[in-house]
């Protein structure tokens, strides 16, 4: 039984743990010899070139979309004073686990199972899974007996509570938001502005970039209060001098655009029906699509109509990259979008960057990874694939120097 570590259309590597032994295209790493540290280094640099020779094509748009897994952190011996409470996201397995012990203490409200119950919900072979739960929850109300709904909507509530506080996450210095968003910037001015799109309600990435120096794009004024409008995402931020010879906008560098496309812990709808965004992330009134099966109806709804437009006008710009990182698809309104894009834009190319690639989620991407060169997977958690993202040298401005007019 081997486990793939890498698809793609040139190569494909996969790794058998009862042999040892890493496949290269069905040939074994020429590494008999050699300890298993020594062997594993030799294999992740393999991979690694795949990776980055695949990322370092003459790209002029990058996308990023990314999920729950960009937000959990590892635990290792190098992280010994880690909190992975205050500091890492949750599984769903985790989450579920948080919740039933949240409803198991609070004597006036439902516990999961019984909830699961009154919405005519059977788990699956898992168990209960959250996000089917609260879809079913949410159809079933109407159909609820009037002396039960009171503590059926505690119950709603409190679910919803503890996803939301399960999201208070605090930024450490394990997390590679930062290093990341330096790697994905690393590219000629000219070209348009990284764009990270996110399903998570967490603002680590808030808090990575302003420690790192970035001017962020998030769709909201820069006078308060902090109101939403689509029309920011259009703005940039240039500097002029008065000694420069050609009048011509000089690009800040430091800048991202950032899309929290299900919400944010940080945002609330005011009296005015206004969108704005506050530093309280403690307030009760958070704008967020919570993980339910009708977020496909909720996604119609300003601000996340403008958000998902967004996202669809740009995977249709010419030599475009997408990375997508922790993402599982589930989300199949964001499944749909991506799968029916790389039919449509022969110059989209898409890197899938998970823990575990061969699951019924990425299927389709595999199917066109194997047929052809605009698709890759590669099994690698967040963490590990900041490391392995080198410099785009290609995009680099040492390297339009240094080459001159053969890369023009």
């Amino acid at each position: 039984m081997t486990k793939k570590l890498l698809i793609s259309n040139s190569d494909i590597v996969e790794y058998s743990e009862a042999e040892n032994e890493y496949y290269f295209n069905g040939k074994a790493l020429d590494s008999n010899d050699k300890e298993r540290e020594q062997k594993n280094m030799e294999a992740e640099n393999k991979i690694s070139e795949i990776v980055n020779r695949f990322l370092g094509k003459q790209y002029e748009n990058t996308l990023v979309l990314t999920g729950a897994g960009s937000s959990i952190l590892s635990k290792d011996d190098s992280k010994q004073e880690l909190n992975l409470e205050k500091n890492s996201g949750k599984t769903v397995y985790e989450i579920r686990k948080t919740i039933e012990a949240c409803l198991d203490f609070e004597p006036k409200v439902y516990d999961l199972n019984e909830i699961a119950e009154l919405a005519k919900y059977s788990p699956d072979q898992y168990g209960i899974n959250i996000e089917d739960l609260l879809s079913k929850v949410s159809q079933a109300r109407d159909f609820i007996p009037d002396e039960k709904k009171d503590k059926f909507d505690r119950t709603v509530d409190e679910i919803q509570k503890n996803i939301k506080q399960l999201c208070q996450i605090e930024l450490s210095k394990h997390h590679k938001h930062g290093e990341f968003a330096n790697k994905l910037i690393a590219k000629k001015n000219s070209h348009s502005r990284a764009k990270i799109f996110t399903t998570n309600y967490d603002t680590l990435f808030e808090q990575a970039l302003k420690e790192e120096g970035f001017i962020l794009v998030d769709g909201f004024s820069y006078e308060f209060p902090r109101t939403f409008n689509s029309k920011y995402y259009d703005y940039d931020f240039v500097i002029r001098g008065d000694n420069k010879v050609i009048d011509e906008p000089n690009f800040v560098d430091k800048v991202v655009h950032l899309y929290k496309i299900h919400g944010s812990i940080d945002w609330k709808q005011n009296e005015k029906d206004q969108i704005v965004k506050e530093e309280d992330t403690q307030n009760d009134e958070s704008l967020m699509i919570y993980p339910r099966r009708a977020k496909f109806e909720q996604s119609y709804e300003s601000p996340y109509f403008d958000l998902f437009a967004r996202f669809q006008v740009e995977l249709r710009k010419s030599k475009t990259l997408l990375i997508v990182i922790g993402f599982s698809f589930a989300d199949k309104h964001i499944k749909s979008i991506v799968e029916n894009a790389v039919i449509t834009n022969s110059e989209l190319s898409i890197l899938i960057v998970n823990p575990s690639i061969e699951t019924d989620g990425y299927n389709e991407f595999i199917r066109r990874a194997e047929s052809y060169n605009n698709v890759m997977l590669v099994n690698k958690t967040f963490e590990d694939f900041v490391d392995c993202f080198h410099k785009q040298e290609a995009y680099s401005n040492d390297l339009f120097i240094k080459d001159g007019d053969k890369n023009e």
